[in-house]
């Protein structure tokens, strides 16, 4: 049975495939690993923040 879903669960789908989206791009295989992760690192916490808020 589907159901609709609510805007609630459609914003925090939309932050969790952000979240994906940015930790797809990060590859150990890269010289810049470490500093790629350090530069995505404040990005993922403000939307894992997000996700946080729209669960309260």
């Amino acid at each position: 049975m589907n159901r609709q879903w609510t805007e609630d669960e459609i914003e925090v789908a939309e932050l969790l495939q952000e979240l994906q989206r940015k930790t797809a791009t990060l590859h150990i295989s890269d010289e810049s690993f470490l500093e790629d992760v350090k530069e995505t690192l404040p990005k993922l916490k403000q939307l894992l923040q997000e996700v946080e808020r729209a669960l309260d």
